[in-house]
């Protein structure tokens, strides 16, 4: 009515519309810019085009929505939604602290970049599309790992260590589990080596079945654990895949014991504790740890919570449990040596 020029923005939708459409649509393309530009009262242009001809206005109110169904269920509400928000909330503030602070401006213009690119990324709507029960794809799982990747990422290029929770999937796939409780204590030889058959003879094993829908495009690198105790430690030991041998030397394993944590790089035929204390680790041909009950604060026949990841150049590679904590259970005191 007032006669001014108005911009009508044509937004398409890149992929999910055109295959009901004959020749993917198109035709339909074509003849409808044709229209366009036969019409005398419409004239078709780039939106540079249009905001370099059309004086910009304010907007009162923009209606918050989407299109489908007009709301956001399809990236919000479900748990696993909510999950990635949280994760991708944590790395905006950590990105805007460091920032603010001493460390952002000692920062490299291109790992202020890489960081600020990685965040964006991750910022897009696509993950939470994959996120909840609304839709399926078997390449669900490697969504959920870039979508981490991009995260950890955020983290490295501030100087930053990404979050531990990072390691672990945000899908929650069935996993298909076996756990054997400790049957009696342990006492094994910590070097690295299966020494014999009889050393961790007794103690709890827990693996998953690769086979299962979780690790669908995923290679795991840890085969199973094995866990048990005497009177005075606990004992774990890592068995890897034997096609991830090559690749372990120069990964580091992040392991949670209750509340204590404990990092361990790998090296060839070694395993380095970050912080030298009571605990020993030895890597060959499986990574065997010692932890002094006194350390945990453990009490004689109590059991623990576990959690393993192994990452590279912090980036998470696998975790044991895939989600939450692994609950140990421990032989009788009765049954424990002295």
């Amino acid at each position: 009515a007032s006669g001014r020029d108005a911009l009508v923005p044509i937004i398409l939708d890149g992929e999910n519309a055109w295959e009901y459409y004959p020749a993917n649509g198109r035709p339909f393309l074509c003849e409808l810019y044709r229209r366009i530009s036969d019409d005398p009262g419409m004239t078709a242009a780039t939106v540079s085009e249009a905001l370099s001809r059309i004086p910009p206005d304010t907007l009162t109110h923009i209606f918050p929505g989407s299109w489908i169904n007009a709301n956001f269920d399809i990236w919000i509400g479900a748990a696993e939604d909510n999950v990635a928000w949280e994760y991708l909330l944590a790395a905006r503030q950590a990105y805007d602290r460091v920032l603010a602070s001493p460390q952002g401006t000692a920062l490299s213009p291109a790992s202020r970049d890489l960081a600020l690119e990685e965040l964006l990324i991750a910022e897009g709507s696509d993950w939470c599309w994959w996120y909840g029960p609304e839709h399926g794809s078997e390449n669900r799982p490697e969504f959920d790992k870039l979508f981490r990747d991009h995260l950890a990422n955020v983290y490295r290029a501030l100087g930053l260590a990404p979050p531990e929770e990072l390691s672990r999937p945000i899908l929650r796939l069935p996993v298909i589990e076996y756990h054997e409780p400790p049957s009696g204590p342990v006492r094994p030889i910590i070097d690295g080596e299966i020494t014999s058959f009889f050393e961790w003879l007794g103690a709890g094993v827990y693996r998953t079945d690769g086979r299962s829908g979780a690790m669908h495009g995923f290679t795991r690198t840890v085969r199973e654990l094995q866990y048990g105790r005497d009177a005075s430690n606990l004992y774990l030991r890592l068995d890897f895949e034997p096609a991830a041998a090559s690749k372990l030397p120069g990964m580091e394993v992040r392991i949670n014991v209750d509340s204590i944590s404990v990092k361990i790089q790998l090296e060839e035929g070694r395993a380095v504790v970050a912080e030298p204390g009571p605990v020993q680790a030895a890597f060959r041909t499986v990574l065997e740890l010692l932890i002094p009950h006194a350390s945990l604060g453990a009490e004689r026949g109590c059991g623990c919570k576990i959690q393993i990841s192994l990452w590279r150049d912090d980036l998470p590679m696998d975790s044991l449990p895939a989600q939450g904590w692994l609950e140990c259970s421990a032989p009788e005191p009765s049954d424990w040596m002295g």
